[in-house]
């Protein structure tokens, strides 16, 4: 597996790559805003650091920086597993915190409808992928966003 075949276009760099017995293409625009959009999670890692909740700081920098990593050139590759592996890993954990310390109601109903959103957000991604639809990285960007929302929401809540 991995890159197959790459060509320039004008604006795009594109990349074919293998997965299973298909050919998917990958806009390296996608990648790119899909790398930005996982800097998001710097947002709850710094306000971590910042009330000296260094455990979910640093789990929060090694999300994002994992993240980053692979979205910056998104084949398959250790990169892709490592992501899939740790992402797992850091919402199990923010998942039981959240759960054991959101006690604030506003934060439970955006909280709980965030968690909704999120796996919403994220299968709809999944299923344009394979579908090879190519507004499938907004959906995904758009679990970006709400994930880092939910992580601010539990690190307050740990305060």
């Amino acid at each position: 597996m991995g890159i197959l075949n790459e060509k320039r276009c004008k604006k795009h760099f594109i990349v074919l790559c293998k997965m299973s017995d298909k050919f998917i293409l990958t806009k390296c625009k996608q990648g790119k805003i899909l790398a930005l959009s996982s800097c998001l999670f710097l947002i709850p890692s710094i306000y971590a650091y910042y009330n000296r909740l260094y455990f979910f700081s640093i789990l929060l920098l090694m999300t994002t920086l994992i993240s980053a990593n692979y979205w910056r050139n998104a084949v398959e590759s250790w990169r892709r597993d490592l992501d899939l592996v740790f992402s797992k890993i850091s919402f199990f954990i923010v998942f039981c915190n959240g759960v054991h310390h959101v006690k604030y109601i506003p934060y439970l109903i955006t909280g709980y409808i965030g968690m909704l959103c999120m796996v919403y957000f994220y299968c709809l991604s999944c299923k344009l992928y394979k579908k090879k639809n190519m507004n499938w990285y907004k959906y995904h960007f758009l679990f970006h966003v709400i994930v880092a929302y939910v992580q601010t929401i539990v690190v307050d809540s740990i305060l």
